[in-house]
């Protein structure tokens, strides 16, 4: 199993980079006692065939020449191991949508690890796509959008790292998901 879910989100998010993607959307959620990862893009979509073998780890779509594709085989191992489910739906021309539900409580459930030192350094360091990112609880939502990160970094510049990833920190604490690894 992956040391912490961030690196989950982090290959599924390099996945829609790769992929071509010019909107990425990251939704983490806890619905009672179900924690919700998915990543949507609209990069260039999966054909039948290759979705139909996404969860083979000796499949990839990269061209590289070990042929290794682990990041969906190992969210699924996760969804396995821990009783979830995973479900990747995706179409040539329409982009790839990955969605992971676990048992939040489930005693071998990866920590959330770095969620914001994950994904923030991702969203600043490809300003050409449009990212948003969800957090949601049973009662309460918090949502950065490509505004959002266009307006810090626009008002303190280099430091805009660290001020949108106390963003994302506080809007995890806001949703009462917490930082654990």
């Amino acid at each position: 199993m992956i040391e912490d879910l961030s690196l989950h989100l982090a290959d599924l998010v390099l996945n829609s980079l790769r992929a071509g993607a010019r909107c990425v959307g990251i939704l983490i959620a806890k619905r009672g006692d179900t924690l919700m990862l998915q990543v949507e893009d609209d990069g260039r979509g999966m054909s039948e065939d290759e979705l139909r073998r996404a969860l083979d780890p000796f499949f990839t779509t990269k061209d590289v020449p070990d042929g290794i594709g682990l990041g969906l085989a190992l969210v699924q191992q996760t969804a396995a191991e821990l009783g979830g489910r995973l479900r990747v739906d995706s179409a040539p021309g329409r982009g790839t949508r990955v969605w992971l539900s676990i048992p939040y409580a489930h005693p071998d459930r990866p920590p959330l690890g770095d969620i914001a030192g994950t994904l923030v350094p991702l969203m600043l360091s490809n300003p050409e796509v449009e990212f948003s990112l969800r957090l949601e609880d049973d009662q309460r939502k918090w949502t950065l959008t490509q505004r959002d990160i266009r307006a810090v970094q626009d008002e303190v510049g280099p430091r805009a790292l660290f001020v949108l990833e106390g963003m994302v920190r506080t809007g995890l604490r806001t949703v009462g998901l917490k930082e654990d690894g």
